[in-house]
């Protein structure tokens, strides 16, 4: 389930230029890393700190991107 979801974000990535993804320090066990490998300039890990993920998604949103 995981790795499917890695390969998903990595699909959605190539058609939509304004996905963004975020992680809390998991892209390993998230497979969100594979999404990271193909476009790291869309890619952000803010670390363990789940409300500044949160936050950072709102900026992202905010400026017209799609936060995953």
């Amino acid at each position: 389930m995981r790795k499917a979801y890695g390969d998903a974000l990595v699909e959605l990535g190539k058609v939509r230029k304004d996905v963004v993804v975020l992680s809390a320090d998991v892209s390993s066990s998230d497979y969100s890393h594979l999404f990271e490998q193909s476009f790291p300039d869309r890619f952000f890990n803010v670390g363990i700190a789940e409300p500044a993920l949160v936050d950072a998604a709102v900026g992202c949103a905010n400026s017209g991107l799609i936060p995953i």
